[in-house]
């Protein structure tokens, strides 16, 4: 039996209903589910009761699952899920990356060299107020761009690097994880990319950018750069572009990064702990018929 879909934005976003992925999917079933992540950009799916072992599996069927940065929030022997809320060690020090601000628009594989990724969270913890996850489509957003925004961005390239962003996050989040290791911040070199691109599997087009790696954009100096990236994110998550997620307990949540941003919103939690598992796989658009 097809699974139900019900549409969330008119930009963006289906939940999907008649799914149990702790059981196993077939590969019509898989199918159709992909065929949704591609069609929505952003995924809910309800009600599920996941192991980190199961939503590893599920991001198999996507690609090649990728290794959390934050050694100290893998979750024990999945090092495949990270542990991203408030939640602390019975010594008081963090259990899980917290960013306590939020409000902060990216993607997560603009410091990646291959940029086709879906970010997976699954809900064990929310608060009764609080922690909702925000969206906006980047295909939509390029569709109505200004002609003269287009005309500044159309065949430049934008060097986006990790270092930069997690440094942000950590100055703005003291204590909140243990800085990169040299070892581990020599993995992160600059990444260069089309600012503006064509989805591979949609065809639609898009712009790629998270402001708060972006080093340069084409031949415009940093606070040129800075300045246009965030007038593209202002436009992509404008009054009413936004889809906003309010999480249950049981929520899976995926989103294909090319075609999307996403955002916290600031941790002021209030009736309980927030505790998501977050998985990311590299998306293997080769293997997907375009749809």
């Amino acid at each position: 039996m097809p699974f139900g879909l019900k549409p969330l934005h008119p930009d963006l976003g289906v939940e999907i209903t008649g799914c149990d992925l702790s059981q196993p999917l077939s590969d019509a079933e898989f199918n159709e589910i992909l065929g949704a992540y591609y069609r929505y950009a952003v995924v809910v799916i309800r009600g599920q009761n996941l192991s980190a072992e199961a939503q590893v599996a599920f991001l198999r069927r996507f690609g090649t699952p990728k290794i959390s940065q934050r050694k100290e929030f893998h979750v024990p022997g999945v090092p495949e899920i990270g542990r991203v809320g408030n939640t602390r060690h019975a010594d008081g020090t963090p259990s899980a990356f917290l960013d306590r601000f939020g409000n902060l628009w990216h993607n997560d594989t603009a410091s990646d060299e291959h940029i086709d990724g879906v970010t997976m969270l699954y809900c064990v913890k929310t608060p009764e107020v609080g922690g909702d996850t925000l969206f906006a489509s980047t295909t939509r957003a390029y569709e109505t761009l200004p002609d003269e925004l287009k005309a500044r961005i159309d065949g430049r390239q934008v060097v986006h690097n990790f270092n930069k962003h997690n440094d942000y996050l950590l100055a703005k989040n003291p204590g909140s994880a243990k800085p990169l290791s040299a070892e581990d911040r020599a993995k992160w070199s600059d990444r260069v990319h089309a600012l503006v691109q064509t989805h591979p599997v949609t065809g639609k087009r898009l712009f790629f950018i998270t402001p708060t790696l972006v080093k340069t954009i084409g031949d415009y100096s940093e606070p040129e750069s800075e300045r246009l990236a965030n007038e593209l994110v202002a436009h992509a998550t404008r009054p009413g572009a936004v889809l906003r997620h309010k999480w249950q307990v049981g929520d899976l949540v995926f989103w294909d990064n090319r075609a999307s941003l996403h955002s916290a919103s600031p941790a002021n939690y209030q009736g309980g702990e927030r505790l998501m598992h977050r998985g990311y796989s590299y998306v293997d658009v080769a293997a997907h018929a375009p749809r």
